[in-house]
């Protein structure tokens, strides 16, 4: 129901296999796209050492996500 995009290399990667449009469905951490007769795509930054390190992504962030996920889920 919820596919989970862990950066913008998978956001693209994602938005391109479903022959949608990138510039119609931009990478925001945190957001969740309703892109049309699929499952929901959820956007957070991958967690790389490089993107903790500089608390780009910080556990809090990365937690949030999953507790946005698990409430759509509960929704449907």
């Amino acid at each position: 129901k919820v596919i989970l995009a862990l950066g913008t290399v998978a956001h693209g990667a994602v938005v391109t296999a479903l022959g949608l449009k990138k510039s119609h469905w931009p990478f925001r951490h945190g957001a969740l796209h309703a892109l049309p007769g699929v499952p929901v795509l959820a956007d957070s930054y991958h967690c790389s050492r490089y993107n903790t390190n500089t608390r780009r992504l910080t556990p809090e962030m990365f937690h949030a996500v999953f507790t946005t996920i698990r409430a759509e889920l509960d929704q449907g």
